[in-house]
C-alpha cells in the first residue's frame, strides 16, 4: 500500500510543501516510519508547532484530501 501511494503522490522528502484544502502541510523531516511535520495556514508562516504521524497515515491523508505540491 505505502509504494502505490508513494508512486501516485511522488517520493515524499524533507522540504515538501503540500497545498491541502485548508492550507499548507510542510515536510520538516522524514524518518523511517515517521514523518514530522508543520500544518500552516499561509506558505509564508513561521510559527508553526511541528508534528509527528506515521508515514502511511499522512500518504493516505495527502491522498484523500487530494493534495497538490508545491515546492
Amino acid at each position: 500500500m505505502q509504494t502505490q501511494d508513494c508512486q501516485r503522490l511522488g517520493p515524499l522528502q524533507s522540504g515538501q510543501m503540500w497545498k491541502i484544502e485548508h492550507g499548507y502541510l510542510y515536510i520538516v523531516e522524514l524518518g523511517n516510519r515517521v514523518i514530522h511535520y508543520k500544518m500552516l495556514k499561509q506558505p509564508d508562516q513561521q510559527g508553526a508547532v511541528t508534528q509527528m504521524m506515521r508515514l502511511e497515515a499522512l500518504v493516505n491523508y495527502l491522498r484523500l484530501s487530494e493534495a497538490e505540491l508545491v515546492s
